[in-house]
């Protein structure tokens, strides 16, 4: 399970990063010349991509979206619906599908977003040294430095060193914080309670 959820994860990130270049604000300076001759086909790139997200659809998969904060955001996905309807890409039907799981999306960056602002008190010890948002689920590194698993795994999509010493990291020497997850649990229960 943990396996596919870090491959979702890694298929999220590769999907939202080319959806921005072929549907986002740089998108006009993407360009090919002869693009027939390396067979280059934007609509086409962008009907098959939209078409991976509906697919893949499933509360992990949504989770992996919304939280790629390199590339997802949801003014990336309304620029993305444009053009499918703008360039008559996809049927109506397949757009409002899109859109769908599109505004899901949406939903979950949005809840997150919330968390971290009502969270945003939260004691230093229970935010990622990295993105200072709340940690989830927190891991120790073998530098000693604990990371949100989340986090430290969208880094190693692109690196396998570790981000405070450079040396070799992967995925399965990533130790679990239990105990400060506990707390970071208890803190958030208490604080929803008041």
């Amino acid at each position: 399970k943990q396996l596919y959820q870090r491959r979702l994860l890694g298929v999220a990130a590769m999907l939202n990063y080319n959806l921005l270049q072929l549907c986002g604000p740089k998108c006009a300076n993407l360009k090919v010349q002869e693009p027939e001759k390396y067979g280059f086909q934007p609509k086409v790139l962008v009907q098959q991509l939209t078409d991976i997200y509906i697919h893949l659809e499933s509360e992990v998969f949504i989770e992996a979206v919304a939280g790629d904060e390199r590339s997802y955001s949801p003014d990336m996905f309304a620029m993305a619906i444009g053009r499918l309807r703008n360039n008559l890409i996809k049927s109506a039907y397949e757009v409002e599908a899109f859109e769908e799981f599109a505004g899901k999306v949406k939903a979950r960056y949005d809840e997150k977003q919330a968390m971290d602002l009502e969270f945003d008190d939260a004691p230093d010890e229970f935010k990622d040294p990295l993105m200072s948002t709340m940690m989830r689920n927190p891991v120790i590194l073998p530098s000693g430095v604990t990371m949100d698993r989340d986090i430290i795994q969208r880094h190693l999509l692109n690196s396998t060193t570790d981000p405070f010493n450079r040396q070799h990291l992967t995925q399965d020497m990533l130790i679990p914080d239990t105990a400060l997850k506990a707390r970071i649990e208890a803190w958030v229960k208490e604080r929803m309670g008041k």
